[in-house]
C-alpha cells in the first residue's frame, strides 16, 4: 500500500516515519524542495499541498492508494478533492472538507445550525462602510482559506481594514475576507476522534496565545488541564453538535473555542490532527496514539470504540505543559541545551526547529516558531518549576552573542 502524505515540513515528519515503520511505502509532496520530509519518501514530489491538480498528477505518478495529511488545514481539502477525482477512499467528502477549511462556508453553517460564534461579515476590496453596520470595534480580520495565523489582525476602525485588506487577501485564494467582532476570552482546543459517529475527546487544552499588535492569535503554549476543565461536559456537547452538523462519521477533529463572559463561541473547526505536537504529547496523557489511528483509518481499518472509551481515566491526575517558543529578530548562530532537558523529571520531548543561519523577522504568525518542548507533572506548581528549569537550560544566540529566546509570563500555569 502506498500512502501519500501532503506536506513534508516538521509537522509531517512523525507521520511519514510512522508509515514506513508500519511497513508501507510513502509518497510525499511539498512545494518546498528542501522540506525535510521529502528526503524520507519513497516517492517524493515537489508539488503544493494547496494545489489539487499538482497533487493529482503526483499521486498518479506515484500510484498512491490513499492520501492523508496532519497538522495543517488546507491540505485536508486538497486530499478530499483529489481522492474524489481518483476514486480513492477518504474520510471526508469534498463538500465536508470545504466546510471545515473555508471560513465563509464554516461561518454560514454556524449561523444556520445555531452554533455560537462571533458576529461576522464578509468583505471584498470594494466594500461599503454600511456593510459593517451592527458590528462593534475592535474587529478581527482573517483570510477565508489560510492557516497558521497568517493574515489574522485586530483592527480598530474602518480605515485600518482598508489599509490591511490587500495584506490579508495576500494569504488567500478568495476575493473576500472574514471580519468578526473581537471577543475578549481565553481559547481552548478540543482534540478528539469520531468513531462510527460517536465523539471521543482526547483532550481539552488551553491554547495560550500572544499578540503582537495588530497581529494576534500566535500560539505559544498548550496547557492541560484547561482553565475550563470544569466545563468539559458543556464543551463535549458543543463538539457533538458541531460533528452532527458536519455529519462527520469517522476521523480526527480539532476545534478551537473561545471562552469568555458571554459563554463559549466557536472560533474555527478542523478535521485533522492538531499541529501542536498532539501526536507526541497525547499518548502519555490519555493513552491514545493518534498517528496510528490516522494511518489505520486511511487504510480502511475500523476504530475500536471500547479502546477509545478507556482513555478517559488516564488523564484525570495528569498535568501537561507544551511550550512553543519564538525568538527576537536576528540571525540564529548557536542553539544549545535541548539535550539536557531529558534529565528533568517528566520530560516528554522537544527539539529546535530552525537551523543556524536562519534570519528571524518580526513575529506575525507561527511560521517562525523556533522550537518546542513538553513536560508532564502532577500539579501546576510542579510543571511551572520544570518549565522554568527548561527555559533556563535552553539558549539561542544571535550574531552578537545575545540571547534570542523570548519568554513570557504566559509560559506558566496560573495559580490554582
Amino acid at each position: 500500500m502506498i500512502l501519500h502524505v501532503l506536506g513534508a515540513g516538521p509537522a509531517q515528519l512523525n507521520l511519514i516515519k510512522r508509515i514506513k515503520e508500519m511497513g508501507h511505502e510513502v509518497a510525499v509532496s511539498d512545494m518546498n524542495p528542501r522540506a525535510p520530509g521529502l528526503a524520507l519518501a519513497d516517492y517524493p514530489s515537489v508539488a503544493s499541498s494547496f494545489d489539487p491538480e499538482a497533487i493529482k498528477e503526483a499521486a498518479l505518478e506515484a500510484r498512491s492508494d490513499r492520501l492523508l495529511t496532519m497538522g495543517t488545514d488546507q491540505p485536508v481539502l486538497t486530499a478530499a478533492l483529489v481522492s474524489e477525482q481518483l476514486g480513492l477512499p477518504y474520510f471526508l467528502t469534498a463538500e465536508q472538507a470545504t466546510l471545515v477549511t473555508n471560513k465563509k462556508v464554516m461561518k454560514e453553517m454556524f449561523l444556520q445550525r445555531q452554533i455560537p460564534t462571533a458576529p461576522f461579515r464578509f468583505l471584498s476590496s470594494s466594500f461599503d462602510d454600511s456593510e459593517l453596520e451592527g458590528l462593534h470595534f475592535p474587529l478581527v480580520i482573517k483570510p477565508l482559506d489560510s492557516q497558521g495565523q497568517r493574515g489574522v489582525l485586530k483592527v480598530q476602525n474602518i480605515s485600518e481594514i482598508r489599509v490591511r485588506m490587500d495584506e490579508v487577501l495576500g494569504f488567500s485564494r478568495e476575493n473576500q475576507i472574514l471580519v468578526e467582532e473581537y471577543y475578549p476570552s481565553e481559547e481552548v482546543t478540543v482534540s478528539g476522534w469520531v468513531c462510527d459517529k460517536k465523539v471521543h475527546l482526547f483532550s481539552i487544552t488551553d491554547r495560550v496565545t500572544i499578540e503582537n499588535d495588530p497581529y494576534m492569535g500566535v500560539c505559544v503554549s498548550h496547557r492541560y488541564p484547561s482553565l475550563f476543565h470544569r466545563d468539559w461536559k458543556e464543551l463535549e456537547d458543543l463538539t457533538r453538535k458541531i460533528c452532527h452538523s458536519v455529519d462527520i462519521k469517522e476521523g480526527p477533529i480539532y476545534f478551537q473555542i473561545l471562552g469568555g463572559d458571554q459563554g463559549f463561541r466557536v472560533n474555527e473547526i478542523a478535521c485533522r490532527l492538531g499541529g501542536a505536537y498532539e501526536d507526541e504529547f497525547l499518548p502519555a496523557l490519555c493513552g491514545v496514539d493518534p498517528l496510528t489511528l490516522l494511518i489505520e483509518e486511511s487504510l480502511g481499518s475500523s476504530c475500536e470504540d471500547h479502546s477509545l472509551e478507556a482513555m478517559t481515566t488516564r488523564r484525570e491526575s495528569l498535568y501537561c505543559s507544551l511550550q512553543m517558543f519564538f525568538c527576537r529578530p536576528g540571525i540564529i548562530c548557536s542553539q544549545t541545551g535541548m539535550d539536557s532537558l531529558s534529565s528533568i523529571p517528566g520530560f516528554g520531548a522537544g527539539r529546535f526547529l530552525l537551523s543556524n543561519g536562519t534570519q528571524i523577522l518580526n513575529r506575525e504568525n507561527s511560521t517562525q516558531r523556533a522550537g518546542y518542548f513538553f513536560f508532564y507533572g502532577n500539579s501546576a506548581e510542579d510543571l511551572n518549576k520544570k518549565v522554568g528549569r527548561a527555559y533556563d537550560a535552553l539558549s539561542i544566540l544571535d550574531e552578537n552573542g545575545k540571547e534570542m529566546i523570548e519568554r513570557s509570563e504566559k509560559e506558566q500555569f496560573p495559580d490554582e
